[in-house]
């Protein structure tokens, strides 16, 4: 009895030791996909700030992004950061539903990824 509990008790251990390898530290699709989102915020009040930029960030507000996948993630060469292939799909009124593949950087601030380069 002692030693079927020790041995489950190594097991969970083990376990859970393996999940947390797991867990490369890269950011997830719903992390990039805010990465995406504050990105697109910010370019949006760069963009009303300048003249004519109103239009410009009317437009830009109506891109709803409809979803991110994360298809592969490497720490970068600085070890800074991650360099992610991501797929997106995204609808505008200017353009309709589009889906792409493209890689992006992102690097982990004091308010979460953000999208670098």
């Amino acid at each position: 009895m002692n030693m079927t509990r020790n041995f489950f008790a190594a097991l969970s251990v083990l376990v859970v030791l393996a999940l947390a390898g797991c867990s490369s530290g890269a950011p997830s699709s719903s992390d990039v996909e805010q990465a995406l989102k504050s990105g697109m915020a910010k370019a949006m009040s760069q963009a009303s700030s300048v003249e004519g930029g109103q239009a410009v960030s009317a437009m830009m507000a109506k891109v709803e992004i409809k979803s991110v996948k994360v298809l592969e993630c490497n720490k970068d060469a600085s070890g800074t950061g991650f360099d992610c292939k991501v797929e997106t799909e995204v609808s505008t009124p200017f353009a309709g539903d589009q889906k792409n593949t493209r890689m992006l950087h992102l690097v982990k601030g004091s308010d979460g990824w953000v999208i670098a380069r």
